[in-house]
């Protein structure tokens, strides 16, 4: 018999066309039964499509069954967040992780604070998201953090602080088309091992609450009675173990962004970015699409920073490239700038992640005129990220003239190991005076950059900034889910007993780059949807 295109949607767990194209798809899909017979015997990778779509044999031997209502795959942010609620509804949980211990990232959560936000600010809200997702989110699931964020930080919050981890609560006001909303974010900067270390505390709050976690217990194949998924299987030193899940099982398990092949393939736009968390294996995402789940479309947004706060330095001076030129306009959130940098990393055959690095050179003066260019674009400059503190200008690198400052960057770059040829430093000098020059003109002929920006760079000491961002902490795509976070088929159909959370799941996101117009969102997203969904399953 022919296999359709329908027949490899199932196969692949892939949603449509759109996630290879309709012509990579026609060209894959056998016609015929010999061709069908030979994909049955030699799986997705004959059919051009990657090994990890290819559902290995079911596992039917057990050293182990234990019985729960639920069963959490992941103990990070949304993870934790799921138990709690679920623990709070009644419902006994299992929480399985593939490391030794609890683990989260990143410093801040976002939300927003409803009790400062009437409905046409939460509208305002979710449309501003959705315009910064090119419109290809799911819109409730959205609007389920907006509604509920606040609830979920703060209980996040408030259970950290009793154990000695205190937030710093960031706080800021915004409005799109006229409407004003508030938002506001945990943040843990602060705190030695920042977010994880309220994530450590509250799930040793979890445990003494009746959780079971089982750590070191990795998630291999999910369980299936009939159509209904039914339970987790863990590979442990025992041997597999299957925890069944009487009520449903929740994918906490994260992003794929330590699966190399996942990685290539839903999101190429990473080539060269070093990973941040190699445990982030997409292990569950993978288990869900064996079991008959769908993945977002390719290309899944990519979140892409690292640098620590010099990142987030924003001020639109002069950048210069790692070959002393002028490269851009200026006046771009870093959380894009990756996207101009694959050219560099080509030059380095996307072997050395630093090859994205840049430098910002400022003047003595770059303090006041960054605090006059804020108070008229708060939106584009930036002096920090969330409650971290505001550089200094013994952070960075420094010169009495344009050729030591020249001179210090080269050195900067071999103390600091980059792996990056020095840079010709009469180039530096050269492009420092030909930018002081095109400012004189007060139009910026080379790039567009706005004319309130022109300030040349003629106040010493010199400055250049070590900037530019070379690693993934996320690839943000994962399982489609409806708006209770539960997986869909390549029909899209809900499947029983299966729900995907936090990184896991897809559909929040949607356009190139992560969006951090909204500081924290990820961290506040994953909290929100494990706490709204462990609490939607222990009611089923």
């Amino acid at each position: 018999m022919e296999v359709t295109r329908r027949d490899l949607l199932k196969l692949t767990g892939l949603a449509a066309a759109g996630a290879m194209g309709a012509g990579a798809l026609a060209s894959c899909a056998p016609k015929t039964p010999a061709e069908s017979a030979d994909l049955a015997e030699t799986g997705a990778a004959d059919a051009g499509l990657p090994e990890f779509l290819a559902a290995p044999e079911p596992i039917t031997d057990f050293v182990d069954t234990l019985e729960f209502d639920i069963v959490v795959v992941g103990a990070g942010e949304s993870g934790l967040a799921a138990v709690h609620t679920a623990l709070e509804e009644g419902a006994t949980v299992a929480c399985v992780q593939n490391i030794g211990t609890a683990q989260s990232t990143g410093n801040m959560g976002a939300s927003v604070d409803t009790t400062k936000t009437d409905e046409a600010g939460i509208q305002a809200c979710v449309a501003f998201l959705m315009e910064k997702n090119a419109h290809r989110s799911n819109r409730k699931l959205i609007e389920a953090w907006a509604r509920n964020s606040y609830e979920a930080v703060t209980w996040w919050a408030d259970t950290a602080a009793t154990r000695g981890v205190e937030s710093k609560p960031f706080d800021t006001d915004r409005e799109y088309n006229g409407c004003p909303y508030s938002l506001h974010a945990n943040t843990y900067n602060h705190v030695e091992g920042a977010h994880n270390a309220a994530a450590l505390v509250i799930c040793d709050a979890l445990a003494e609450d009746g959780a079971q976690f089982f750590f070191d217990s990795p998630a291999v194949q999910l369980y299936k009675e009939g159509d209904r998924v039914a339970g987790v299987i863990c590979s442990t030193e025992e041997g597999n173990v299957l925890f069944k899940a009487a009520k449903g099982v929740i994918l906490a398990s994260g992003d794929c962004s330590g699966n190399q092949e996942m990685r290539d393939y839903y999101c190429p736009d990473l080539r060269g970015f070093k990973t941040m968390s190699p445990f982030r294996d997409g292990m569950g995402m993978m288990a869900g699409i064996w079991a008959g789940a769908q993945m977002t479309p390719v290309n899944h947004s990519k979140m892409v920073h690292g640098g620590g706060s010099l990142t987030r330095l924003e001020m639109p001076f002069l950048n210069l490239d790692i070959h002393g030129k002028r490269f851009m306009n200026e006046v771009l959130s870093f959380a894009y700038l990756n996207n101009l940098m694959r050219p560099y990393l080509e030059e380095y055959s996307f072997e050395n992640p630093m090859a994205a690095k840049f430098f910002t050179i400022m003047p003595a003066n770059w303090n006041a005129l960054g605090q006059e260019w804020a108070a008229t674009y708060p939106e584009e400059v930036k002096f920090t990220v969330g409650t971290r503190k505001v550089p200094t200008d013994d952070q960075f690198i420094r010169g009495e003239t344009f050729a030591e400052l020249a001179a210090n960057i080269n050195a900067y770059m071999a103390e600091e190991e980059w792996g990056i040829d020095p840079i010709d430093e009469t180039t530096i000098v050269e492009s420092i005076e030909a930018y002081n020059e095109l400012c004189a003109t007060g139009v910026d002929s080379q790039f567009g950059k706005r004319a309130d920006y022109l300030a040349p760079i003629e106040q010493g000491p010199f400055f250049a900034v070590p900037r530019g961002t070379n690693s993934v902490p996320a690839v943000l795509g994962g399982l489609v889910v409806d708006e209770n976070q539960q997986c869909l088929s390549a029909e899209g159909t809900p499947i029983e007993g299966l729900f995907a959370v936090g990184n896991a799941s897809g559909q929040f996101y949607g356009g190139v780059d992560y969006p951090m117009d909204i500081e924290g969102l990820s961290v506040g997203r994953a909290i929100t949807s494990g706490y709204v969904t462990g609490r939607y399953v222990a009611s089923l």
